[in-house]
């Protein structure tokens, strides 16, 4: 009789500890943060070059037929207001021509003399001479034009300051008459000419603010949106957007990337990367509320390097699980884990 009554009061111990053992629910240990507004950008980026805008540029041209006997200034040179680049000499059939337009000014002024003295004598109308004195006009005037461009050495100078863009015909070369022999583009005209994805350059609009950087070094910048070209370059299947740029900012055919800002929203809601869960393609956070753990399903924003915009489903001053939300389910306890000493250097 005595062993059943230990036998009972053991079996009772035992079953008391079960149920105390179902009883206990499992706790995660978290690190949390309050929710805070906080101003978001949204931005499209490109990456391009520094070039002339093109009423920036001027191209100079060979007057007559002339022969290139001396490049001063080559290309990628920086040059002044009336820096000589180039000298040029007419070539022999230039200098034909010259000879041809002095023989031809010649005689048109002897015609005019002649139609004087017959007036004079009688001989000739007012109409006459009026017509003489009109083809000796005529021809002077292109016998000067002439002179004036191939009479001697030409000299091809800046019109501004500026950079040689390019040189078309190098020393010992002929350039036909109006051909370009030298593109200079002025320092206060340059502007950057960016790549960007066909939807971004849709919403892209003149003056909206543009932060730029170098590919290389850590210089900044900042421009605007002049000018978006939706057209698609056939190569990079991209769409181009100009910027305007400060003057002296980046040199010439430096490669830049552009960070434009399209959209920006203040006291928005942002939390880390590592505070979302998924399921699927669903995004969740876990909510800390009186000590647990409640799934909240998000709507996302605008990302920003290792963070995310919130739009829906968190709102500020709300508390939620950063380091651990994977660990978490719907229900589940939660305290706050012990903050961790930072190593020396960290």
């Amino acid at each position: 009789m005595r062993h059943a009554w230990i036998a009972a009061c053991l079996t009772l111990a035992a079953c008391g500890r079960a149920a105390d053992e179902a009883d206990v629910k499992p706790t995660a240990s978290i690190r949390s943060q309050v929710a805070a507004g906080a101003t978001v950008e949204e931005t499209v980026v490109g990456y391009g070059v520094v070039e002339f805008a093109p009423q920036a540029e001027r191209v100079l041209v060979a007057p007559v037929e002339a022969t290139v006997t001396k490049v001063i200034r080559p290309a990628g040179s920086r040059v002044g207001p009336g820096e000589a680049i180039a000298l040029l000499s007419p070539t022999a059939a230039s200098a034909l021509d010259l000879a041809k337009a002095r023989a031809e000014a010649k005689t048109a002024d002897a015609a005019d003399a002649r139609a004087l003295r017959l007036r004079a004598d009688g001989l000739a109308s007012d109409a006459d001479v009026e017509a003489a004195r009109s083809a000796a006009e005529t021809a002077d005037a292109a016998l000067r034009a002439l002179v004036s461009r191939a009479g001697g050495a030409l000299t091809l100078r800046s019109p501004f300051a500026g950079v040689v863009e390019s040189v078309s015909i190098e020393t010992g070369g002929v350039a036909a008459v109006g051909a370009s022999v030298v593109k200079v583009g002025a320092l206060n005209g340059v502007r950057a000419r960016f790549g960007v994805e066909p939807a971004d350059a849709l919403r892209l609009r003149p003056g909206q603010e543009v932060r730029l950087s170098p590919l290389v070094g850590a210089a900044e910048g900042r421009g605007a949106v002049a000018q978006v070209d939706p057209r698609l370059d056939p190569q990079t299947r991209q769409a181009a957007v100009a910027v305007t740029l400060s003057r002296g900012a980046f040199a010439p055919a430096e490669p830049l990337k552009a960070v434009i800002v399209v959209a920006r929203r203040a006291a928005a809601v942002v939390v880390p990367r590592g505070a979302l869960v998924y399921e699927g393609d669903q995004p969740f956070a876990f909510v800390v509320e009186k000590g647990l753990a409640r799934r909240r399903p998000l709507s996302l924003g605008a990302a920003m390097g290792d963070k995310v915009e919130v739009t829906r489903g968190l709102a500020p001053d709300e508390r939620f699980a950063v380091d651990g939300a994977a660990a978490l389910e719907d229900g589940m306890a939660v305290r706050e884990a012990p903050a961790v000493a930072a190593e020396p250097g960290a």
